[in-house]
């Protein structure tokens, strides 16, 4: 992918800043998924790998599109720098589309940005592929390390474990039907282990090299060790923050892993056994697959398409967030209609977007929250701005929603 120009970077790096863009007895505790097969199955067959026995998770199975590595170098592109780490979502809103998602039939393919929000739209819409495209790199190298912590958990609480660094107590481990509050509690269980983080880190470079094929230059593993050592010190209550402090509180990772749909019901990626079996089962097999990119790019987009038709396989949810609020340039505008447009996509296809309000509320935009989440059709939207582009990111995010 052609690498963005300078004008266009200082332009678009305020949007990660913004987006409101993580062996016991199987009858008591939670199970452990099996060792998933090398062949991607359908998504049901994943959502029912929950169900089996304690398997180690040493290495990972063979991946489904060929070479994981040289999937992901073939499609990124230099990244970009932001004023924002963004290691967490602080989209409040992440959940208000969670019922319509999950009534979605499973399959098609998943695009999505930033971090870990991603889970819970995956175990919503159960894709048989995701690509999670992101300028910035240090969200990639972020996703590699989430795979590594899903391969290697035995149960929702060891996943949080691992990621904050403290030592798993499998004995104790939630039922498997345990709600995440339940969760939460026992990943904090025992105190953090600098130790133990120090060689969950090491370990996790370690097979991004061997077993991934990613290269990990200096600045990479340097940016893996900021961004990790970030979750061991602020632990499960890390906030997203800006680099320069606007006064703003935003939730916790506690608080978004523990929030609720538009109904009280709680539908996290961590909520249930089920939801994290069918993403760590995409972990597993190569199907998540994080690419540097830019929406309005020639070189990532372009890119996934092309693979997208070789493989014959078509979109059925893009997560946009709030990208296209900076891509309203008119030049960056056509090339984003483009990009959208060239992808192979299925009839029904949604965007899933996520307004700010910054003055002016979406009428979607619930009690209590600075944000909504809306689900518009891809094909009324890339017909509709083929024939008059828009200029208004209201506009965009109010036009055509579905319920």
């Amino acid at each position: 992918m052609a690498p963005k120009t300078p004008r266009l970077l200082p332009r678009l790096a305020p949007l990660l800043a913004l987006l409101l863009a993580t062996a016991c007895d199987p009858p008591k505790h939670e199970p452990a998924a099996s060792t998933p097969a090398s062949a991607a199955p359908s998504a049901t067959a994943s959502a029912r790998a929950f169900a089996s026995a304690v398997v180690p998770a040493s290495a990972p199975a063979a991946p489904a599109y060929g070479p994981f590595g040289e999937l992901v170098r073939s499609l990124s592109e230099p990244g970009g720098d932001f004023i924002s780490d963004n290691l967490i979502s602080n989209e409040t809103s992440y959940l208000q589309t969670a019922d319509a998602l999950a009534a979605r039939p499973a399959g098609g393919v998943y695009i999505g940005v930033g971090p870990e929000q991603n889970f819970t739209y995956l175990a919503l819409t159960r894709p048989r592929l995701a690509f999670i495209v992101d300028i910035r790199r240090d969200n990639l190298l972020q996703h590699l390390y989430y795979r590594f912590l899903f391969e290697e958990a035995e149960s929702r609480s060891h996943f949080l474990a691992l990621l904050v660094g403290r030592p798993y107590d499998a004995a104790t481990a939630p039922p498997a039907d345990a709600d995440v509050d339940a969760v939460l509690k026992h990943a904090e269980t025992k105190a953090p282990d600098p130790k133990l983080f120090a060689t969950t880190v090491d370990r996790a470079m370690k097979r991004m090299q061997e077993a991934y094929g990613i290269t990990l230059t200096d600045k990479d593993k340097r940016s893996l060790a900021r961004m990790t050592q970030v979750f061991f010190d602020k632990q499960i209550d890390l906030r997203f923050e800006l680099k320069e402090n606007s006064g703003r509180k935003y939730p916790s990772l506690r608080e978004l892993l523990g929030a609720a749909d538009p109904a009280g019901k709680k539908r996290g990626f961590l909520a249930t056994n089920e939801a994290f079996r069918f993403v760590q089962a995409m972990e597993r097999e190569g199907r998540v697959v994080p690419v540097v990119g830019d929406f309005a790019g020639d070189g990532a987009f372009p890119a996934i398409a092309a693979f997208l038709q070789k493989n014959d396989l078509r979109v059925s949810t893009f997560y946009v967030s709030n990208v296209e609020q900076y891509l309203l340039e008119p030049p960056v505008w056509t090339k984003w209609i483009r990009n959208v447009a060239a992808l192979p996509r299925t009839d029904d296809a949604l965007f899933l977007r996520c307004y700010l309000d910054q003055g002016q509320k979406h009428p979607k935009q619930m009690e209590g929250h600075r944000t909504a989440t809306v689900l518009a059709k891809i094909g009324d939207f890339v017909t509709r701005e083929q024939k008059a582009p828009t200029r208004s990111w209201f506009k965009i995010a109010t036009e055509g929603f579905v319920d």
